[in-house]
């Protein structure tokens, strides 16, 4: 046991001491530090990036990461990072980075997973409905749900059916015709509240009242299913919608049946697509969008599910916009978890489920940083507040001579002024009966926003990852705008300074020894004997009239500039400076080559290696910038600290 402890004790020194190694300074630009923990995160982010190319070393990246930070001293000596454009573009990265951070990601992979199960099921469920405002008070909501609990209790003793108070009862009247039956759902159809009481109880079961933005509902989950997956499916539509007349009607059913029974008598139903009347489908062959359940028109929906195997097809059917002849041409179960599972994330955050996270984020943050309220404080608080005056609207915070701390969190104190005037600027009309429920509800929402806000403050030194992708944004908006000032706009707008860079570089951008060629390849060997007799002869016409007997893919003609290592160009043919030469076999065919004059190795011209030159000059600016920058910001490596970085970075 004792040898237990002493190895965890050296462990743990161990741990501190790479910790605490990892914070020492590096190097220092001017002012700024570098720590070895951030050159380490940077190297081993980027080390494999042009690992093909050019592979760079510590030492080598070191250069350059200090070279970086030169530049990034600069910046800050100019202040760039104070300025406006810089902070709301910085702003607006820093707060997409910090939204990982701030919810409950186990929360989230918990709601993929859950979401996953559900969509493996099916469930059908009918619901009574008391509506209510998603925004009302507690005691509001309370009246609501007892009145809920009355009802459910009634339903389970007997007293009266679910179909007959949904019927009567239920403040959603589409449901409620059919006896609150809303049919087979899975996950993503309802909101998240109702999804989650239907699927969490078995068939025959009626819930407790359940909330949603909508209202209150008991729900009936009256049958489970295994998945339908998604379907494909083509159709064959005869429009007949509630504005037809009779005679449309009739005319649109007497054609959909008699498409019917020629598919009956073995027509093809893609040949009878041609007959449609959805103008949309019918250029794709009558095929429709795949979908899945609670897509499409009830009796649509049906009639396509129950189709067995690719090639069936149903009887007419008849939906509210006329009649439809369906033929399956797949079907497809639930993909494996792997392959939905980013989509589901996606959805689960557009899904008001996401506010669990949330909720439970805010918890755990309250837990970590100890958050407390002085009970006797906050009732001082309401005290202030003229109720009637709220309740219409007109209240004024009260100037206070003693600022109060109403709670407390991590070094945090939340003070009375800071909430009276919370208040002030959220009043709204109400009862003034409801005031004091309300003033509690304003203050655990500011209450929430200031601890998330604290939170969102401390991810920088509780998280070393972020910390570094932060910097990085930070860095790179800042040498961007740097460096396309004083070397990209510069160079490219130099037009004196191009001019004469290329004449320093233009040797280095020469094209090799060169001729000026025309290209006759032909698969026959015969005809390529000929072009060869003709272009060797110069008689032109004759050459004209045998490529005219020709077709015109029998023979490929080309010309133009061709350099040594082109493949179109014989090694023989440099010994001369023109001539004709050939037939000589190319791959499948032969190949008649006319060269009419030699090119010399030469510089090539401005105006053909812009681009390249502007590259380079470019390069030497920054450079010279580099040197500038050194000169005036000190560049000073800690050897001891950085030997044993390195040391442990070539392992």
């Amino acid at each position: 046991m004792k040898n237990s402890i002493i190895l965890i004790v050296c462990l743990l020194g161990m741990q501190l001491q790479v910790k605490a190694q990892y914070q020492e300074v590096l190097f220092t630009v001017g002012k700024v530090q570098v720590t070895a923990e951030e050159f380490k995160a940077v190297y081993e982010k980027n080390k494999g990036v042009g690992n093909n190319v050019d592979p760079k070393n510590p030492e080598e990246y070191l250069e350059l990461y200090v070279n970086f930070k030169l530049k990034i001293a600069e910046a800050y000596k100019q202040q760039r990072d104070t300025s406006s454009k810089f902070i709301k573009e910085f702003g607006g990265y820093r707060t997409q980075l910090a939204q990982p951070y701030l919810n409950d990601s186990g929360s989230e992979k918990r709601l993929v997973r859950e979401a996953y199960n559900r969509m493996k099921e099916e469930v059908r469920a009918s619901h009574i409905m008391y509506e209510m405002a998603s925004s009302a008070l507690p005691s509001d909501t309370i009246k609501v749900y007892k009145a809920m609990m009355q009802l459910r209790d009634r339903i389970l003793n007997g007293t009266v059916s679910f179909e007959n108070a949904a019927r009567t009862k239920s403040a959603d009247t589409w449901s409620a015709k059919r006896g609150g039956d809303l049919g087979y759902f899975t996950a993503f159809n309802m909101v998240y509240p109702f999804e989650s009481g239907a699927f969490n109880q078995a068939v025959g079961e009626i819930s407790k009242p359940i909330r949603s933005q909508y209202g209150y509902h008991l729900i009936k989950t009256t049958d489970r299913r295994q998945e339908s997956g998604t379907v494909r499916v083509r159709q064959i539509f005869f429009a007949a919608g509630e504005r037809a007349d009779t005679e449309g009607k009739a005319r649109a059913e007497r054609s959909i049946n008699e498409i019917h029974q020629r598919l009956a008598n073995g027509e093809n139903f893609l040949d009878l697509v041609t007959f449609s009347e959805d103008r949309k489908t019918k250029s794709r062959g009558g095929e429709m969008p795949e979908f899945g359940i609670n897509k499409m028109m009830p009796a649509f929906e049906n009639a396509a599910f129950e189709l067995q195997q690719p090639g069936d097809y149903s009887g007419p059917i008849q939906t509210n916009i006329g009649w439809h002849v369906i033929q399956l041409i797949e079907k497809k179960s639930l993909p494996p978890f792997e392959s939905l599972e980013k989509e589901i994330m996606a959805k689960i955050k557009r899904d008001n489920r996401s506010q669990l996270g949330a909720a439970r984020f805010v918890k755990s943050l309250k837990t970590e940083y100890d958050f407390t309220i002085d009970e006797r404080d906050y009732r001082k608080a309401v005290a202030l507040v003229n109720q009637a005056g709220y309740a219409k609207g007109t209240w004024e915070a009260p100037k206070t001579r003693y600022d109060r701390v109403i709670a407390t969190y991590a070094d945090e104190e939340l003070l009375l002024s800071e909430l009276l005037e919370f208040w002030s600027k959220n009043q709204k009309s109400m009862q003034e009966a409801s005031v004091v429920e309300y003033l509690r509800l304003l203050f655990d929402v500011y209450a929430n926003d200031r601890i998330i806000g604290y939170e969102d403050n401390q991810l920088e030194s509780k998280y070393p990852e972020f910390r570094n992708l932060v910097r990085e944004y930070r860095e790179g908006i800042l040498l961007f705008d740097l460096t396309q000032e004083v070397v990209w706009d510069k160079a490219a707008k130099d037009s004196l300074g191009i001019f004469n860079h290329y004449e320093n570089v233009k040797f280095d951008f020469s094209w090799e020894d060169r001729i000026r060629y025309k290209l006759w390849v032909t698969s026959d060997e015969k005809i390529a004997k000929k072009i060869y007799k003709r272009v060797a002869s110069n008689k032109i016409d004759k050459l004209k009239k045998l490529l005219a007997e020709n077709e015109a893919l029998t023979v490929a003609v080309s010309e133009g500039i061709a350099e040594r290592n082109d493949e179109i160009v014989f090694n023989t043919i440099w010994e001369n400076e023109q001539g004709v030469f050939g037939p000589k076999a190319v791959g499948e065919g032969f190949a008649v080559l006319q060269v009419f004059n030699f090119i010399p190795a030469s510089p090539k011209e401005l105006n053909e290696v812009k681009g390249l030159v502007i590259a380079s000059y470019q390069n030497e600016i920054e450079q010279a910038w580099i040197k500038e920058l050194k000169e005036k910001y000190p560049v000073s490596i800690n050897k001891k600290v950085k030997d044993v970085l390195f040391l442990e970075l070539a392992e």
